[in-house]
């Protein structure tokens, strides 16, 4: 779960990206909020989120280890590029964490977003109707096979455009961008049901409840 930095650690991180990075306009200076992740996968890594304090010019992402800070959106390719320079670990308590990473970094990622259960699309039990219902019948939450360093994934995802929930079939090889070799389309037309899609980078995560919906149609947690 992300950490909100308190101000005094906030200052230190924003001080450090300005000093490296002089063509971002004072980004840590203008920073609004600076949250922090432990990377399990990447040992003694942490993710830093930096939001602005102007909603539209949206979240910067950095790595820090040691007194090393890492700017994200300088890199061609984030995981690739990562899983060299700070030493990959992958096993089965990692492997949600490293693909959600992976993902969410990579080309695949720009163009859909992850979704493990139904609140990643602000659905709960007081709001379903058949069409919700639909959708949550489709969800699944990441299913992952290991072989040795290479991850089989299974995952849901959403594509704003044209606004379709699948579920997508990826191989994961470090060094590589997550592949993306099979899709199956739900059907679900999404964008009549007024569905709040959450887009954020979501590591060690906690808070998926999934449903079951039954044959009378009803959804229970």
């Amino acid at each position: 779960m992300w950490r909100v930095l308190e101000e005094v650690e906030k200052n230190a991180v924003a001080a450090q990206i300005d000093a490296q990075d002089r063509l971002n306009n004072n980004y840590g200076a203008h920073a609004g909020t600076i949250a922090g992740v432990d990377l399990s996968f990447y040992p003694g890594a942490q993710l830093i989120r930096v939001t602005n304090r102007q909603p539209m010019v949206g979240n910067r992402y950095f790595i820090r280890r040691g007194d090393e800070l890492v700017a994200l959106h300088e890199l061609d390719d984030i995981q690739p590029f990562c899983d060299s320079h700070f030493g990959l670990v992958v096993h089965s308590g990692t492997a949600a964490d490293y693909f959600r990473f992976a993902h969410f970094f990579s080309d695949e990622g720009r163009r859909s977003w992850l979704v493990e259960g139904p609140q990643d699309l602000g659905i709960n039990s007081a709001s379903l109707n058949p069409a919700k219902r639909q959708v949550l019948a489709f969800i699944r939450p990441l299913e992952i096979e290991i072989d040795g360093s290479i991850l089989m994934v299974r995952a849901c995802t959403f594509e704003e455009r044209p606004s379709r929930l699948y579920r997508d079939s990826y191989r994961l090889t470090p060094g590589q961008p997550p592949q993306l070799f099979a899709r199956e389309n739900s059907g679900i037309a999404l964008e009549p049901l007024g569905l709040f899609l959450n887009m954020q980078l979501k590591i060690k995560r906690s808070d998926i409840v999934p449903f079951e919906v039954r044959p009378d149609g009803r959804a229970v947690p």
